[in-house]
């Protein structure tokens, strides 16, 4: 079978990316040193024997695509184009191995932007799949077939392709299984072993997507992990454990058979086992319940004691996925202990790996105390704790284990375990080795805090006191080193420290004080530290348990910068504290407008700066409820607006002045509020009349849908004069192809009312329609409006005018802005526009010439548009399947407006794009089908035409 597979691929290869129907093959070149561009379409893809990039042309194109993969597609107009032209390159044996691999990364990392839906990336996947056929097994493309395996794979599944109805999905296992079967190198040596150990990754990752997917194939996944004795072994170890676990679940759910059936099945595929599965979550896995028979019991306890018993061969993440996919299979299986595991937690205990513990703690969290005692609880914890200061472990390690003692999985847990918990047997003398030092990293440090806070908090007794009291002092030296111009770092490291211990104490008087007056020192020292100050309180006051520390913190904040005298380089600093402290209404703001007065009077308001930020502080205050000392706060704002140097400062001082003045205390705090949402009575005022009615009128509603829908009447399009008819047919030639201004493409719709025929309706006043394309190849587009579209009228007849940068098909949304007969305006969206590639056709300006004339022009411009005469000309080939009497009704149907000449069984047919482009096509009947040669002036066309000529066929 793979033999006649790889012979039909290599075929099929040898012509580069070809679609499944063989009779619609398309052929296109181009001048040297143009992009090439091609796309898919369902049911064909485009290929054009083009000139392949180099190897250097690539390294740069690739460099392009990660440095900004949207922008590097949009210069090819899609992103199928691209992928056509890479999957063509990739058969190309002139670029190394090294270059197609980087080719290939592309696919790995962005499989869903190169190949949007699953059509293209089927017939991405097929590509490469012929293109593995033809590499063969030679040592110097080992790399690049192993990509090949991870590629194919990862497009079929990002693109959701894989399925029972994809041929290439069924070609593609049957490649994988194929591989894989080759066990202990007797086929391919030594050197194909990373090409199978590639294949069982990619079965495996199937199997991941697809959970139940090899469920009746365990006996042969079994007999392949037993019976490969080389490095390999781990990956087909890895599958078998995967896909049984599955098919457990798969089993426990409702699946069809029994346990001892699936562990013997050896043939067949369950595509359906996805859907139902379902989402495989930890809460869907204990609700599963298998109960098999006593031998299929023991058939399972085989399979799983033998895999057990080898897994100490295995490497250490390898063995921590396997023992997770077989203690989750077991889990399943009630009737089975967990016993069976005690053997390898023994080997276990001793593992200083990070994956192995790791493996341990989740064994511990599945089966609690039916598999773990309560002496074996405190081992590991003994063993976590004394890991977590090991100094021969690297940093990152150590705080793993850490982690690891706030999430450690008791045996009879109090709480859900989701969140930081601590172990009971954890006490503030069992982990006295973990006291940060000054000398740790940072998150070291912060981490032994949280812990040892959390620790200390539980606990109760003299050893908790002393322990808060060690806290406190670590604490209070880390502000000492902000003391000491520490820097930023010490800063950093003071402030989040001192977070963490008002976290946890924050209820107790004593350290708490000593907090207060160590950050009023701080402060004092260096009012910089204001925005480390604010972001404190902030993170304080939004811990609903303990918010009255951060109160009195910032009642001593007031009182400090009250009585300081006053510098103007530390003014900025106090009043960016006080206009934080002025949002809290539980804070006095008494001392705050004295200091503000006081400003005032000695004429020390700042520069621009300064000033912006104390009024800050004014706009905080007013919106306080009650407003304190209003009249004060106004004599405040005047004095500014009058006294201040600044215009700006100015200003917006005499704008506060006139909303307190204008406005009551409710409406004033709706009007300064930031964000949220105002009602609709708090946006009037003395100038506005208190109406909620015009408040309404003033919005614009949402509607889910607009009462009304576009129909296509017709299109047109900018045709230039012609010249006069007298003018010989080379020069009427050079005049169709100079450059002119663009031209505009013009669309015909009825606007037809499409809503309720009764009131408010069935009459739509003042129809605002505002248009937006899906792509950028086309200019903005101006909106139409209309003044008035009744149910009882005849539609309205719009013209929508599109000016394409590049004549592209593409979406046009629409949206409508219209008012109903009650006064209300609202806001809807239509069906969105399709507008087509034939849309874009224009007729050939031409004069009132015979049809000899006519063909002399046709030819003229075929020599013209030939790709050897200009660099953006391109030409193609493509063939319809039409006899020749229904090869007029074809043509007379789609082209009667474009065709320039007409002979016997032939068509020469010219048409115009927008802005200013032109195609010709030269139709000639052969036999019982017809040739279609095309050549235009602009390359990046040919996708899409050759997409829209086959298209033609199929739909006849």
């Amino acid at each position: 079978m793979w033999r006649r597979l790889k012979s039909s691929r290599r075929e099929a290869g040898s012509a580069g990316l070809l679609g499944r129907s063989g009779d619609q093959l398309s052929y296109g070149r181009r001048k040297s040193g143009t992009k090439p561009e091609a796309t898919g379409r369902a049911g064909s893809l485009t290929v054009f024997a083009m000139s392949p990039r180099n190897a250097e042309g690539w390294t740069n194109a690739v460099a392009s695509f990660r440095s900004c993969p949207t922008a590097f597609l949009s210069t090819y107009g899609a992103s199928d184009a691209f992928v056509a032209e890479l999957l063509q390159d990739l058969h190309n044996e002139k670029l190394g191995e090294q270059i197609k691999v980087s080719m290939l990364s592309l696919l790995l990392e962005y499989p869903t932007l190169l190949c949007p839906d699953a059509k293209v990336g089927q017939e991405a996947a097929a590509s490469l799949l012929s293109l593995f056929a033809q590499l063969g097994s030679l040592p110097k493309v080992l790399s690049l077939r192993c990509h090949l395996l991870f590629a194919m794979g990862t497009v079929l599944l990002a693109t959701e392709a894989f399925g029972e109805g994809c041929a290439t999905s069924h070609e593609y296992l049957s490649l994988l299984f194929h591989l894989a079967s080759d066990l202990n190198d007797r086929h391919g040596g030594s050197a194909e072993r990373p090409v199978r150990v590639a294949a069982c990754e990619c079965l495996r990752e199937v199997e991941c997507c697809h959970p139940g997917l090899l469920s009746r194939r365990l006996e042969t996944l079994h007999s392949l992990q037993q019976q490969e004795a080389s490095l390999a072994h781990q990956g087909y170890t890895l599958l078998y454990s995967l896909a049984l676990r599955n098919a457990i679940f798969l089993l426990a759910q409702g699946g069809q058979g029994t346990l001892g059936e699936l562990l013997a099945g050896s043939e067949g595929l369950v595509w359906g086992a996805t859907k139902e599965l379902g989402d495989l979550s930890v809460a869907t896995i204990d609700q599963l319940l298998l109960m098999p028979s006593s031998g299929d019991l023991k058939e399972l306890k085989l399979v799983v004691s033998a895999l057990l018993d080898s897994s100490y061969l295995l490497s250490p993440a390898a063995q921590s996925h396997l023992l997770w996919h077989l203690a989750q299979a077991v889990s399943v299986v009630r009737t089975q202990s967990p016993a069976i595991f005690k053997a390898q937690l023994v080997r276990l205990f001793g593992t200083t790996d990070v994956a192995l513990l790791h493996a341990i703690l989740q064994l511990k969290s599945l089966f609690t105390d039916s598999l773990f005692t309560a002496e074996d609880e405190a081992f590991l914890l003994r063993r976590l704790v004394g890991m977590a200061q090991h100094p021969a472990l690297p940093a990152p390690v150590k705080l793993f284990h850490l982690d690891c003692l706030l999430h450690f999985p008791e045996n009879r847990p109090l709480g859900s375990g989701m969140e930081e918990g601590l172990p009971v047997l954890l006490t503030p003398r069992t982990i006295s080795g973990l006291f940060p030092g000054l000398f740790q990293d940072q998150g070291t440090i912060l981490a032994r805090l949280n812990l040892l806070c959390l620790v200390c908090m539980e606990s109760e007794g003299p050893a908790a006191e002393q322990g808060v009291g060690y806290l406190l002092e670590h604490v209070l030296a880390l502000g000492g080193l902000v003391a000491g111009r520490g820097g930023q770092e010490a800063s950093r490291l003071f402030f989040r420290a001192a977070f963490l211990f008002s976290r946890y104490f924050g209820s107790r008087a004593q350290p708490m004080a000593e907090l207060t007056r160590c950050l009023l020192d701080l402060y004092r020292r260096d009012c910089a530290l204001a925005p480390s100050v604010i972001n404190l309180l902030d993170e304080a006051w939004a811990v609903p348990e303990e918010p009255g520390w951060a109160s009195s913190l910032a009642h001593a904040l007031q009182e400090l910068i009250v009585g300081l005298p006053s510098q103007e380089k530390e003014l900025s600093w106090h009043l960016k504290v006080l206009a934080r402290l002025a949002k809290e209404k539980d804070i006095p703001q008494r001392t705050t407008m004295q200091f503000l007065r006081c400003l005032v009077a000695l004429d020390q308001l700042g520069d621009w700066r300064s000033g912006q930020i104390l009024l800050s502080v004014c706009c905080n205050l007013m919106q306080l409820q009650p407003l304190p000392a209003p009249y004060q706060l106004a004599d405040l704002l005047q004095a500014v607006s009058l006294c201040h140097v600044d215009v700006d400062v100015r200003d917006r001082a005499r704008f506060y002045y006139t909303l307190l003045a204008s406005l009551s205390d409710e409406k004033l705090g709706a009007v300064l509020a930031p964000q949220g949402p105002v009602k609709a009575r708090t946006l009037s005022s003395s100038f506005v009349a208190d109406s909620e009615s015009f408040v309404a009128s003033l919005t614009v509603h949402p509607a889910v849908r607009a009462p009304m829908r576009l129909e296509r009447a017709g299109n047109s399009g900018d045709v230039p004069a012609a010249p006069h008819s007298e003018q010989d047919v080379d020069s009427y030639c050079r005049w169709l192809l100079e450059p002119r201004p663009p031209s505009q493409l013009n669309l015909t719709y009825r606007l037809v009312h499409a809503g309720p025929p009764s009131p408010p309706c069935d009459l739509l006043l003042c129809v605002v329609l505002r248009f937006m394309c899906s792509n950028r190849h086309y200019e903005p587009v101006p909106e139409l409006c209309v003044p008035c579209l009744s149910a009882g009228h005849p539609p309205q007849t719009v013209t929508l005018t599109l000016q394409p940068r590049c004549p592209y098909p593409t979406r046009v949304n629409v949206f409508a802005v219209y008012t109903t007969q009650k006064g209300l305006t609202h806001c809807g969206q239509l069906e969105p526009l399709e507008v087509a590639f034939p849309d874009l056709f224009l007729p050939l300006t031409l004069p009132a010439w015979p049809p000899e004339k006519r063909h002399q022009l046709f030819g003229a411009l075929w020599h013209q548009l030939h790709p050897d005469s200009n660099g953006t000309c391109a030409e193609s080939l493509t063939c319809w399947p039409v006899a020749p009497p229904s090869l007029g009704h074809l043509v007379q149907d789609h082209f009667a407006r474009y065709i320039l000449a007409e002979q016997s069984g032939s068509y020469e047919i010219g048409m115009a794009l927008p802005p200013q482009y032109h195609i010709l096509l030269r139709v000639q009947s052969v036999k019982d089908s017809a040739r279609v040669s095309i050549r235009t002036d602009n390359w990046k066309l040919l996708p899409s035409l050759n997409s829209y000529l086959l298209g033609l066929v199929e739909a006849g």
